[in-house]
């Protein structure tokens, strides 16, 4: 057998649970893949391999290979991928929460395409301060920009998301759907519900399952594979690996306290700040940027045709809501880098 017959992947691994979670990555993708339990075989297959990855309970057996280039430890406990990473002097990829990672190296690998979706959250220091209305106005500007993009409904207690947009009786799938879905997951695109081309996938008001962590890591590690951009109403508490955290705040007293509240509490810390002024909410918006540390990504001025358009069900940057169009142009070029 010569070296192009191997898969493009091994695996050194005798912990099952990391033998698995790649095989079923792996079989989602259609990427051939080669266990290796012990080291007869070793290095000549780590020779022909385009993607090494080790358990840490096969580290010291690789120690003696060469691990500069496409070698990566995988597994589920923190301390031992640590100490594995330290030893064979290569990246740590901790599973389920790299489960995006682990699916882009592996079609990588095989020669596929890699994805370049961008991810950015979107969280409102208090309720009612417009974060889910900028979350949609993001994904429609999106669309407007050229790009397939889907936003994502992670707020307990939410299912306004299709309601925002006219979307409540329409077919397709919501979280109760998919709030114990695990490992890799294809086709959402064809299965949720959209509208002028933007993907949503909320709460369902009738069946208000919300998603464990794993099961909101797979859907999104789905998507961020179908689509260029992934934006999320988020206030799960989760570590969504988003390339920019926005952080809507009222231009007053007490939606600051809170922000400052949400911000210590966060999984990662916001990336940018984005001011809600209107009525009460008079504070200045740099103020506000150096009271919380927070780089200011934008800013939203009150704009009175957006609540006649959620009272038609019309989405927010349809129709006469000019000043909104504006301010979300804004806040996804500084967001976006442009």
């Amino acid at each position: 057998m010569g070296m192009n017959d191997f898969a493009p992947v091994l695996v050194l691994a005798r912990d099952v649970s990391v033998h698995e979670a790649v095989q079923a990555s792996a079989l989602a993708l259609d990427v051939s893949v080669d266990t290796l339990h012990d080291t007869e075989e070793m290095h000549q297959r780590w020779r022909a391999a385009r993607l090494r990855l080790v358990a840490p309970d096969m580290a010291a057996r690789a120690a003696s290979l060469d691990t500069r280039t496409a070698t990566y430890v995988v597994g589920r406990d923190p301390e031992a991928l640590v100490s594995a990473s330290a030893e064979l002097g290569c990246p740590a990829l901790m599973l389920p929460h790299a489960s995006a990672e682990l699916a882009n190296l592996l079609a990588g690998a095989a020669g596929g395409p890699v994805s370049q979706a961008w991810t950015i959250a979107v969280t409102g220091a208090v309720g009612g301060i417009g974060a889910s209305t900028l979350a949609v106005g993001l994904g429609q500007e999106a669309v407007r920009r050229g790009a397939r993009a889907a936003v994502v409904e992670l707020v307990p207690g939410g299912g306004g998301l299709d309601l925002l947009v006219g979307k409540e009786t329409h077919e397709g799938v919501r979280w109760s759907d998919l709030a114990r879905a695990r490992g890799e997951i294809g086709g959402l695109e064809a299965l949720l519900p959209s509208v002028d081309g933007l993907l949503l996938l909320g709460l369902d008001r009738n069946d208000p399952a919300f998603p464990d962590p794993q099961a909101a890591h797979a859907v999104l590690t789905a998507l961020r594979r179908e689509v260029d951009v992934v934006v999320i109403d988020d206030r799960s508490g989760f570590d969504l690996r988003a390339e920019a955290q926005l952080l809507v705040v009222g231009a007053d007293v007490r939606s600051v306290a809170a922000a400052r509240m949400r911000a210590a509490a966060a999984a990662s810390p916001p990336s940018g700040l984005v001011v809600r002024s209107g009525p009460g909410r008079r504070l200045s918006t740099d103020a506000i940027s150096n009271a919380l540390g927070v780089p200011l990504a934008g800013a939203l001025s009150e704009d009175r045709a957006l609540p006649r358009l959620a009272e038609l069900g019309e989405p927010p940057l349809r129709g006469p809501a000019r000043k909104f169009r504006r301010d979300v142009a804004a806040i996804w070029k500084e967001a976006f880098h442009g």
